[in-house]
Parts: C-alpha cells; sequence; structure tokens
C-alpha cells in the first residue's frame, strides 16, 4: 500500500517539480521593468542659451571661458553639450589659445571635453611670432593631463608654413605638438 501511495506521489511532484521550473524560466527570460522614473533617459534638465563661463585663476586673472550658443546639461550621464562653443585660455607668458566647432561635449567633472565638426585651434600671434591654425573635425582635450588629440586628418599653419597630416597630440604645457602619420609640409623659413 505504501508503494501506491509513492507511485502516486510521483507524477504530482513531478508536476510541482516542472511548474516551478517554468516560471523561474519565464522570470529569467522576461525583460527588466521598464522604469518611468525619467532618470534613465538621456533628456536635458537644464538648457542655457548665449552663456558664458570664466574660470578665474589664484591671483584674479581669468584663466579660460567657455562660451556657447546654447547648452544642454543631461543628469543622467551628467555630461553637458554645446552648441557652437567657443574656448578661450590664457596664461601669463604665452599667447591666449582660442578653439571653436559646430559642437562639443564636456563629460560629468569636466575631465574630458570633446569638439566636434569645423574645429579651429588659434594661438594668436604675439612676440614676434606669427599667428598658428590647426584645424580637424574632432579634437579631445584632456585638461588634467595638459593633452590635446585627434586621430583625424589635421593641418597646421603659421605665416606661409604648412603642415597636415592624420593624427595629432599637442602638450599644451610645453605648447609642443607632434603630427602621428600622413605628415606632409611646406615651412617658409622667412628673412
Amino acid at each position: 500500500m505504501r508503494r501506491e501511495r509513492t507511485s502516486n506521489l510521483f507524477p504530482l511532484l513531478l508536476l510541482l517539480l516542472l511548474a516551478a521550473g517554468s516560471m523561474w524560466l519565464e522570470r529569467a527570460v522576461q525583460a527588466p521593468e521598464r522604469d518611468n522614473s525619467g532618470k534613465t533617459r538621456h533628456d536635458p534638465d537644464f538648457i542655457a542659451n548665449e552663456f558664458s563661463v570664466t574660470k578665474m585663476s589664484t591671483t584674479g586673472k581669468p584663466e579660460y571661458r567657455l562660451s556657447a550658443a546654447s547648452m544642454l546639461h543631461f543628469p543622467d550621464d551628467e555630461s553637458t553639450e554645446v552648441v557652437e562653443p567657443r574656448a578661450e585660455q590664457r596664461h601669463e607668458n604665452a599667447a591666449p589659445i582660442v578653439i571653436s566647432a559646430d559642437r562639443g561635449l564636456v563629460s560629468r567633472h569636466g575631465e574630458e571635453a570633446s569638439f566636434y565638426g569645423n574645429v579651429v585651434v588659434v594661438r594668436e600671434a604675439g612676440r614676434g611670432r606669427n599667428e598658428l591654425r590647426m584645424q580637424t573635425e574632432y579634437l579631445q582635450i584632456l585638461p588634467e593631463l595638459n593633452l590635446a588629440r585627434t586621430d583625424k586628418a589635421v593641418v597646421i599653419t603659421e605665416g606661409r608654413s604648412r603642415l597636415a597630416g592624420v593624427g595629432m597630440e599637442l602638450n599644451n604645457k610645453t605648447r609642443q605638438f607632434k603630427l602621428l602619420s600622413r605628415v606632409r609640409g611646406s615651412f617658409d623659413a622667412g628673412k
């Protein structure tokens, strides 16, 4: 009699095990529930038009200034997008540098800035030197490393001298740049 009871319970236990397994499988393959709070969407939480920000040095002189036609801040990744940005950097013993582009993207804490479309970097003329102009389609700036770089084509002109290549690194501290490939150019020795 005990054997009959055990053989009758076996199919019931097997069905319960299959039901539990199918419930687990259904939950495992279902997409996670959507977060409708808006925290994970890439929508701006504030927008500014025709804005300008200036960072002052410890001596009270302007160190750099960023202005743009518009700025959008995104709370999901704390990034900031700027349209028609213009960044000006000033050092006491060096000519000012101005960067302009169609648009830019600044990371969460400003540790990286990327400029896209018609990027122009200009070192103003001064101290017996001509204006230096660099043009490319993309430029990444890493302020903490004093580094600007691109993997795109770049053209650098100073007076009648011209260099072109693909890929470039600029050390902002030493003001030296390095073209990485397909370099060609002409140098005007002047007088």
